[in-house]
C-alpha cells in the first residue's frame, strides 16, 4: 500500500472537524511517449510522476490541495486549513455505493508494459517508414504513440480504501501529401486500456491512409450546405460524446435552468429508435471505470429510452447531493493535480436495425462521413471534423470530397437521426476527453452507423 499512513488517525490528527468529509489521493504513475515526425525517430521519453493529493468538503468551507510528495499528512493538513481560512462555499456530498476491493477483474491483453521498448521503436518506426515510402506524393508522416500505467490509493474519513491500477494506450498516425493551396491527409487512429495488441498487424490501415491522402489532392473542396450525412460507429460515438455526453455531466446542470429543462426526464428529444447509455465500459477499453475517484462503483445511467430523456444527469458526490440523486461512478479526475469532476466514461448507442447499404440508399444528396479528425462541443452546438467524406448521389456512393466541417444545433441533432445501423462499433480510437483543464481523459464510444437529415456543412 502506498498510503501506509492512512488510518481514522490521519484524519483525526489534521484538526478535521466533525462531520466534515475529508479524502486522500496518492498515485505513482509512468509513462512512455514515442514520436517518429521528418526522417525518423524524434523524441524517446520515458517519465514517473507522483504525488499525493487532499480534498475536505464540510460545513465551514471547502478546499483541495495537492502535492508532488506522497506523504498524505501534511497535504491533508493544508486542506483543512484552506477550507476554513479561504472562505470556500460549504459543500455536501450524496451518500455512495462504496467500491470494495477485489472487485476488480484481472489483466487482460498484451499489457503494454511487458513488451520491450526495442520491440516497440521497430515496430511503430515501421509504420513511419512504411507510409514514407508509400507513394511519391506522400510528403511526411507523424506517429505519436502513449501508454500510461497509474496506481492509485484512495482512503476517506468515511472508511473507504480503495486500490486500483488504471492504464491508457494511444497511437495517432497521420499521413500527409502535397495538396496545393492545402496539404492533405489520411490517418490511423488506435487505443486500449494497456493492451499493445491493438498497434499491431496496422500495416493495412497504414496503406489505406496513404491512399486517402494521395487521393485527397486531386478531390474537391466540398460545397457549403445542407446534407444528410450518414456517419460511421467511430464518429456516430464521438457524436454522442460530444452532444448528450457532455450535456448530461451534472455540474452544467448547476444553476441552469434552461439545460434542466430541456434534458427533463419524461422529454422527447429524438426518435424512438434512439437510446444512450453512459456506463463503467468493459475490462481492456480506455473508458474502463469500474470504481471512481471518489470510491464510488461504476453502475450503467440510461441517458435515453427510445428518444426520451431518463436520466438526465452524471454525477459525482456533491452534484448528487446537489440534486438529490444518487452519485453514478463519474467522479474522474486526470491525476492527483485535480479534483474529481463528473465525468464521461463508455458512452454507447444501442443498435438498430438498419445495414449501411440502407442508410445510403436512401440518400438522394449527402455524404459518407467516417472516422473523426477532431469535435467539439459548447453544450449548445457541436462542430466535427470527419476523417474521411465521400459524396452520396441518388443512393450511391462517389468520390472523396476534403474540407468538410458538420456543425448543428445539439438538441436539434437528436431529431435529424432517422436511421441506426444493426452493427454496433467497440473499437477504440485515441481520441480523449478535454474539461477544465484536464485533458486527456481516456473515454470510449460504442456506436453503430447513424444516418442524419440537414447537417449543416461547411469548409474548413
Amino acid at each position: 500500500m502506498l498510503l501506509t499512513g492512512a488510518s481514522p488517525a490521519l484524519f483525526r490528527d489534521v484538526g478535521l472537524r466533525a462531520g466534515d468529509y475529508a479524502e486522500v489521493r496518492v498515485e505513482r504513475a509512468r509513462t512512455v511517449d514515442l514520436v517518429w515526425r521528418g526522417d525518423g525517430l524524434e523524441s524517446s521519453v520515458t517519465s514517473r510522476d507522483e504525488g499525493c493529493c487532499a480534498r475536505v468538503i464540510g460545513r465551514s468551507g471547502s478546499a483541495f490541495a495537492s502535492s508532488t510528495a506522497v506523504d498524505a499528512g501534511p497535504v491533508l493538513r493544508r486542506a483543512v486549513r484552506d477550507a476554513v481560512e479561504l472562505g470556500c462555499a460549504a459543500g455536501r456530498l450524496a451518500a455512495h455505493r462504496p467500491y470494495r476491493d477485489g472487485d476488480l477483474p484481472g489483466e487482460t491483453g498484451e499489457l503494454a508494459e511487458t513488451v520491450g521498448l526495442a520491440e516497440k521503436a521497430e515496430l511503430l518506426g515501421g509504420y513511419h517508414a512504411a507510409a514514407l515510402a508509400a507513394h511519391p506524393g506522400v510528403t511526411g508522416a507523424l506517429v505519436y504513440y502513449r501508454e500510461s500505467v497509474a496506481d492509485v490509493e484512495l482512503f476517506t474519513s468515511e472508511g473507504t480504501g480503495v486500490a486500483y491500477r488504471r492504464r491508457d494506450l494511444t497511437l495517432q498516425i497521420t499521413v500527409y501529401a502535397d495538396g496545393g493551396a492545402a496539404r492533405t491527409a489520411g490517418s490511423v487512429s488506435a487505443g486500449s486500456g494497456g493492451d499493445f495488441s491493438v498497434v499491431r498487424g496496422l500495416a493495412p490501415e497504414v496503406e489505406a491512409a496513404v491512399a486517402t491522402a494521395v487521393d485527397l489532392r486531386a478531390a474537391p473542396v466540398v460545397a457549403p450546405g445542407e446534407y444528410d450525412v450518414v456517419c460511421d460507429g467511430p464518429l456516430a460515438g464521438i457524436w454522442a460524446h460530444e452532444t448528450i455526453g457532455h450535456l448530461a455531466e451534472a455540474d452544467h446542470h448547476l444553476g441552469d435552468a434552461r439545460l434542466q429543462r430541456s434534458l427533463a426526464p419524461g422529454r422527447r428529444v429524438g426518435p424512438s429508435m434512439l437510446t444512450i447509455v453512459d456506463h463503467p465500459g468493459r475490462p481492456g477499453a480506455r473508458g474502463f471505470v469500474p470504481v471512481d475517484d471518489e470510491g464510488t462503483a461504476g453502475s450503467a445511467v440510461e441517458l435515453l429510452r427510445e428518444g426520451v430523456v431518463t436520466r438526465p444527469r452524471l454525477h459525482d458526490r456533491s452534484t448528487a447531493a446537489a440534486f438529490r440523486e444518487e452519485p453514478t461512478g463519474n467522479a474522474r479526475a486526470l491525476n492527483f493535480r485535480h479534483p474529481p469532476l463528473p465525468r464521461l466514461r463508455t458512452i454507447a448507442i444501442a443498435p438498430g436495425g438498419a445495414s449501411e447499404e440502407e442508410m445510403i440508399g436512401g440518400v438522394a444528396r449527402g455524404l459518407l462521413a467516417r472516422g473523426v479528425l477532431g469535435g467539439q462541443t459548447d453544450r449548445a452546438g457541436f462542430t466535427f471534423l470527419p476523417a474521411e467524406c465521400r459524396e452520396i448521389r441518388d443512393g450511391e456512393v462517389r468520390g472523396r470530397v476534403r474540407g468538410v466541417v458538420l456543425s448543428g444545433d445539439v438538441l436539434g441533432a437528436f431529431a435529424a437521426i432517422d436511421a441506426i445501423g444493426r452493427e454496433q462499433w467497440r473499437g477504440d480510437t485515441s481520441a480523449s476527453c478535454g474539461k477544465q483543464g484536464q485533458n486527456p481523459l481516456p473515454v470510449s464510444s460504442w456506436a453503430p452507423a447513424l444516418r442524419l437529415r440537414g447537417i449543416r456543412v461547411t469548409s474548413g
